[in-house]
């Protein structure tokens, strides 16, 4: 009697557990999937459209967009044509110049971007923004400048706060190349890297000197179509980064260009 009990109450916990796990599996069903990292920001973009009740030229709602495919920063994507970053929803990006290697700043993150104001005919420092911050560009004031290239400033949303504010074209990029991988993402602006060696393969310099670095060492990652920054061996060291030394005045460093193996880098930031 005593395990005919146990059989039935054994059967009462099975057919309990059963269907818990099946109104688990159908509320797991109908449970719509997290949006991408990339679509939530179209979302805070639609949003902060609505909300500031931003136009576009045709006077209906303006439309925001991905444009994975337009170079950014300022950079013409058909010769002698401006491009039109209106309705983009990007990123501010540090941009990509010898200036911040001048110092050991690269280490202090996250790095900071200068927001613009403008009075009368001058654009004067007013604030600062987080590097990687989303943005929805609403309008431009760009010109074209030497090289082909466009300067001047953008009017954009800030997603993570919805506030308008102004930026340099040259700190906007419109992928979170941080996202991918170090060969690729080096294109698109600066990275900071961590050393470990793997490949056994040492970083070498321009004249093709090794030497050995310590562990964990951070490397600012950059990237040029200069001939003078080509590497030597561009099979096995391809990658061009910055590496500091101390000196004896203070807060003040030494950059030594190098290049590495891929397998030796981990992108942090």
């Amino acid at each position: 009697m005593k395990t005919g009990k146990l059989t039935k109450k054994a059967a009462a916990l099975l057919l309990a557990i059963l269907l818990a796990a099946g109104s688990f599996a159908a509320a797991m069903a109908e449970a719509p999937a997290a949006p991408a990292a990339m679509d939530v920001d179209l979302i805070m973009a639609k949003n902060a459209i609505t909300g500031f009740n931003i136009k576009g030229s045709d006077g209906h709602l303006l439309e925001p967009r991905r444009a994975v495919e337009m170079k950014g920063r300022g950079v013409p994507d058909e010769y002698g044509v401006e491009p039109d970053y209106r309705g983009v929803v990007g990123y501010a990006s540090l941009q990509t110049s010898w200036d911040v290697s001048q110092f050991n700043t690269f280490t202090q993150t996250p790095w900071q971007l200068p927001v613009y104001e403008k009075k009368g005919d001058d654009w004067v420092v007013d604030d600062t923004i987080k590097h990687k911050t989303p943005v929805l560009v609403v309008d431009q004031e760009i010109r074209e400048s030497k090289g082909h290239k466009y300067i001047g400033y953008l009017k954009a949303v800030r997603l993570d706060i919805h506030k308008m504010i102004w930026i340099d074209v040259t700190q906007f990029v419109t992928v979170p190349y941080w996202t991918y991988e170090l060969n690729e993402a080096v294109k698109y602006g600066y990275c900071i890297a961590v050393y470990r060696d793997t490949s056994r393969l040492e970083p070498m310099d321009k004249k093709k000197h090794r030497g050995a670095l310590p562990e964990g060492l951070r490397v600012l990652m950059c990237y040029t179509v200069s001939a003078r920054y080509h590497s030597p061996d561009k099979k096995n060291n391809p990658l061009l980064g910055i590496v500091f030394k101390s000196k004896e005045k203070k807060d003040a460093y030494t950059r030594t260009f190098l290049f590495f193996n891929q397998k030796d880098l981990t992108l942090i930031y």
